[in-house]
């Protein structure tokens, strides 16, 4: 039997390119915090339940792509 496939729960920065953006849930708030430990990038994204942490970090990483391109 094969080994089960698990989604990350630890990814790439995209300005640093540390593996160290986590994402947090504050579901009695309604938020989702998405941050960088090692260089401090972070976004908050509203909380929707069907939505997993790899979901929220594609959407941290269009907002870091659409900044940059907007600075640029």
């Amino acid at each position: 039997m094969r080994p089960r496939r698990t989604l990350p729960k630890v990814f790439q920065c995209p300005r640093c390119g540390a593996v160290s953006v986590s994402v947090a849930f504050d579901k009695g708030g309604g938020l989702v915090h998405v941050v960088c430990a090692s260089c401090g990038l972070a976004a908050d994204f509203e909380y929707r339940e069907y939505l997993h942490p790899v979901d929220y970090y594609a959407r941290f990483l269009d907002a870091y792509e659409a900044q940059a391109a907007a600075e640029a």
